[in-house]
């Protein structure tokens, strides 16, 4: 069992996701985990005051409410700039079960990896933490500037690795593309949040336990969970196998970059 992300050449494999549990976590927990993971990812201190977690410059994260209280679901809203609400980006963050760590914990890491280093590279803007997708490349969503997070991935059993090395060498935007349409909600700071994967059971049957869902600016999004669905990755038959991945669309192609929001973000205006 272990544990890590991928950017076009890092790569890694993460901790099992069997079990469930219904208790929720108290919420300077959850602030805490936030904090001391992006505090590792980025290099810079990330502390809690009061009900969010503060970065460098106007960075913040803030503990969301999902409106259908999924008790297996937290819904983290990271601010590029705290005084500017339409700077939030918000995700889903699941409970990682099974193993020693706190699912909390762990699904928050799962978090960082993959939402956190895609929002700290729209700051950083250097390539350190994530990569940068113009509208014309052939691994990004067309017509849209992007920031690909890392792609975590977590098992049990042999093979609990595959379902992540598929998404490794797949890149899902272009294929699910046509199911997300061209209206998104707004026209920059669009998260996409890809997680799929499954339990074979104990018959080594396959299919019962899988699942894939896609999740845009903290909303499911059936059209294009569908689409994931019926791609060619690996159907788990035995143990688990899981991947997630993040996508920040930037802006749409031709419209201003919001660089305002980056420089202020830094602390450098």
């Amino acid at each position: 069992m272990a544990w890590g992300s991928w950017w076009r050449g890092r790569s890694g494999t993460g901790p099992d996701a069997s079990g469930k549990s219904t208790e929720r976590p108290s919420e300077q927990a959850v602030l805490g985990a936030v904090a001391d993971e992006l505090s590792a990812l980025h290099g810079e201190q990330w502390r809690v005051e009061g009900e969010e977690v503060r970065g460098p410059g106007e960075l913040a994260v803030q503990l969301g409410t999902a409106p259908d209280d999924d008790p297996d679901r937290l819904e983290l809203v990271f601010l590029a700039d705290r005084d500017r609400p339409e700077t939030a980006v918000r995700d889903r963050v699941p409970r990682i079960d099974g193993g020693d760590q706190d699912p909390v914990r762990r699904g928050v890491e799962a978090w960082a990896s993959t939402t956190g280093a895609a929002l700290i590279e729209l700051v950083a803007h250097n390539g350190r933490f994530a990569g940068h997708l113009d509208p014309s490349d052939p691994d990004g969503l067309p017509g849209w500037h992007a920031i690909h997070g890392g792609v975590v991935g977590w098992g049990t059993g042999r093979h609990f690795h595959d379902v992540q090395d598929w998404l490794v060498r797949n890149p899902v935007l272009p294929a699910l593309a046509p199911a997300l349409g061209g209206d998104l909600g707004r026209d920059q700071l669009v998260g996409v949040q890809v997680h799929f994967g499954g339990s074979g059971g104990g018959n080594g049957g396959g299919g019962a336990g899988q699942s894939a869902e896609v999740w845009v600016h903290g909303e499911p999004h059936a059209a294009a969970s569908a689409a994931l669905a019926g791609l060619d990755w690996p159907r788990v038959t035995e143990g688990d196998a899981y991947a997630r991945t993040f996508v920040l669309l930037v802006r749409r192609a031709g419209t201003r970059p919001p660089a305002d929001v980056r420089l202020r973000a830094a602390g450098r205006r």
